[in-house]
C-alpha cells in the first residue's frame, strides 16, 4: 500500500490534536480536587480519562471526515485525495478504537461502532470485526458472530474500491464469516461460519447462504425459523 511523507504529517497533527484534548480533559478533571479526594488513585483516574477523551476525539474526527465527503464510495487510485483520507480515517479509526478497549464491554460495542460512524439498527449483537465503519449499515436486531470481519473497501492493482455494505433487519452473520466490500445481506437471511461473502454479492432477503465463496444453500421458509416468523422479524415480533 502506497505512503508518502504527507499520510505521517497528517496523521501526527490529527493524533496530536487528540492527545491535546486528552490532556485538556484530565487537566479539568483534576479542577474538580479528585486529587485531594483519590490521592495515589488519581493516577488510574487520570489514565483512563485520557485513554476515554482519545477515543472519543478519534471518533469525533472519524466522523467529521465521512460527513464532510471525504470518503465518497467509489473507485479510486492510490495518488488521490480520497486515498490519501481514507488513509487518515484508518490511522484515527485504529488508534480510537484500541483507545476505548477497556471500555469496551459486549453491550458497549454497537456504541463504539455508532461513534467511528456505523450505522445502525436495534438491538444489535456485534461480536464481529467492522472495517470502513462509515460505509457500513446494519439494521435492527442484526448478528455479527464472534470473529466476523465486515470490511467495505478492497484494494486491487493498484485502485482501492469503496462500496457500501448493508445488512438487513434480523439477519445474521456467522462466526469467523467475512463480508465484503458492496454486498447486501437481505432481511432474515443467514450466512453461515466460515463462509466468505464476495464483493457486491447481493444476497435476498429469508436465504441460507454458505461457503468460500458463499452461494445459496436453500430458502428459509417460516417453518424453518420458527413457526410463523416471517423473514427479518423474530418470534413472529
Amino acid at each position: 500500500m502506497k505512503t508518502s511523507a504527507i499520510d505521517f504529517v497528517l496523521s501526527a497533527v490529527a493524533l496530536g490534536l487528540a492527545v491535546g484534548l486528552s490532556i485538556f480533559a484530565i487537566v479539568l478533571l483534576r479542577s474538580f480536587g479528585t486529587p485531594q479526594l483519590l490521592g495515589t488513585g488519581q493516577v488510574a483516574l487520570d489514565v483512563l480519562a485520557f485513554l476515554f477523551m482519545f477515543g472519543l476525539s478519534c471518533g469525533f474526527g472519524c466522523q467529521l471526515m465521512a460527513r464532510l465527503g471525504f470518503l465518497p464510495a467509489g473507485q479510486y487510485d492510490m495518488n488521490s485525495r480520497v486515498f490519501t483520507a481514507w488513509k487518515l480515517f484508518n490511522v484515527l479509526f485504529e488508534f480510537g478504537r484500541g483507545a476505548l478497549l477497556p471500555f469496551t464491554t459486549v453491550i458497549a460495542r454497537p456504541l463504539v461502532a455508532r461513534l467511528f460512524g456505523t450505522r445502525l439498527g436495534k438491538d444489535v449483537a456485534l461480536a464481529g470485526r467492522l472495517f470502513d465503519p462509515q460505509l457500513i449499515r446494519l439494521g435492527n436486531e442484526v448478528i455479527v458472530g464472534h470473529g466476523s470481519v465486515l470490511t467495505a473497501h478492497t484494494i486491487i492493482s493498484g485502485r482501492i474500491t469503496l462500496s457500501p455494505i448493508e445488512v438487513g433487519d434480523g439477519a445474521t452473520i456467522g462466526v469467523n464469516a467475512v463480508v465484503m466490500a458492496g454486498a447486501n445481506i437481505g432481511a432474515g437471511s443467514i450466512v453461515t461460519p466460515c463462509s466468505v461473502v464476495q464483493p457486491n454479492t447481493r444476497i435476498p432477503p429469508g436465504e441460507l447462504w454458505g461457503g468460500a465463496p458463499a452461494e445459496r444453500i436453500k430458502s428459509l421458509r417460516p417453518s424453518t425459523l420458527g413457526g410463523d416468523v416471517v423473514p427479518g422479524t423474530r418470534n413472529g415480533g
